[in-house]
């Protein structure tokens, strides 16, 4: 019993650590040089994509600042974070050459590097949960949400701004928003979606605490589509009923949603998709946009031609979740009869 307390309450405690963000380590590029012959601008034109692949890739981690120190590099030096170079395309004239290179930076050395000079800065934005606390008492059952009454709700505003492990913990806003969106009290899917657009957060909980006593107050815990529920019986002899019945509300979603997210994330997954494009720098800006997806591990071109490119993208977690974090980037992924089509 006392080991369950210790951890509980390691659990309730823990507070948000810097992560590195999980990014990609490659980028395309598209260079053009001209030089005495063709050799030499194929030479300065690698060098050109070297480092901007580079320097691309180090911005995902670090400041502008330190960006610019790390392109005080010499060429020389560059080359040893050169893991892989794939041309994609390439042209070369008497003293032109020109190419689309898709190129792999080495992601050990570069970390290694970046955090012996202090430059690994980037940290990740902790996850928004959305709580809806929902109040009844057992003399009177009648649930309410938005109504004065709502002591529940009160106790968690009371609270501010929550934060525990990964995760900072809002009160839904009394807005008309919310209130068209959930009028009767029940996370279906519909309410469930409408609200996650509204308040850009990442889930949500609907918290419903029921009176069962002066110093007793059940909490049901309830997420869509998840069709389990939590209750917790929290009782206080000191009359601290919501504060304990918050506190064991946080430490559960915290343990359930990080056991999620290492089940999530455990999954891997690859989808072969086409992208049409009416130029190619449409392409080059849509794959920086992929590259800086945290959730995409690689974006490997197959095959490029009559305006379209075909690639193979592998990633962490599921498809839905894949479809969530391409939206935020502005790209959108659709399926028709099991081909994918990027927007």
């Amino acid at each position: 019993m006392k080991v369950l307390s210790i951890l509980f309450f390691l659990v309730l405690m823990a507070v948000s650590l810097p992560v590195v963000a999980d990014v990609s380590f490659e980028a395309g590029v598209n260079v053009a040089t001209e030089a005495e012959n063709a050799s030499l601008a194929k030479d300065e034109a690698m060098k050109k994509a070297n480092r901007e692949a580079f320097l691309n890739v180090a911005s995902r981690l670090t400041t502008e600042d330190n960006v610019q120190k790390l392109n005080e590099l010499t060429d020389e030096q560059l080359l040893h974070f050169i893991r892989e170079v794939y041309v994609v395309s390439e042209h070369s004239g008497t003293t032109t050459y020109r190419a689309d290179l898709n190129i792999k930076i080495n992601e050990k050395l570069l970390k290694q590097y970046m955090q012996e000079n202090n430059m690994l800065e980037v940290v990740a934005a902790p996850a928004k949960i959305l709580i809806i606390p929902v109040y009844s008492d057992t003399a009177y059952p009648d649930k309410v949400v938005w109504e004065d009454g709502n002591l529940w709700r009160k106790a968690w505003l009371d609270k501010g701004l929550i934060k525990s492990g990964a995760y900072d913990f809002l009160v839904i806003a009394d807005t008309q928003g919310n209130r068209s969106a959930f009028p009767a009290g029940r996370l279906d899917k519909t309410a469930y979606d409408k609200l996650l657009f509204i308040n850009h957060v990442k889930d949500i909980f609907t918290v419903n605490a029921v009176r069962a006593g002066r110093n007793t107050l059940v909490v049901v815990v309830r997420t869509y589509p998840e069709t389990n529920e939590k209750r917790l019986l929290i009782t206080d002899e000191n009359g601290d009923t919501f504060d304990k019945a918050i506190a064991a509300t946080v430490g559960y979603i915290t343990a359930e949603m990080e056991g999620k997210n290492l089940q999530e994330n455990s999954r891997q997954g690859s989808l072969d998709i086409v992208y049409r494009f009416d130029k190619l720098p449409d392409w080059f800006a849509a794959e920086k946009r992929l590259n800086k997806i945290p959730q995409i591990k690689s974006v490997q071109t197959t095959a490029i031609g009559n305006h379209q490119v075909k690639i193979r993208v592998e990633f962490s977690g599921s498809e839905s979740r894949l479809r969530s974090s391409l939206e935020n980037s502005g790209l959108y992924l659709q399926s028709n009869n099991g081909q994918y089509f990027l927007r």
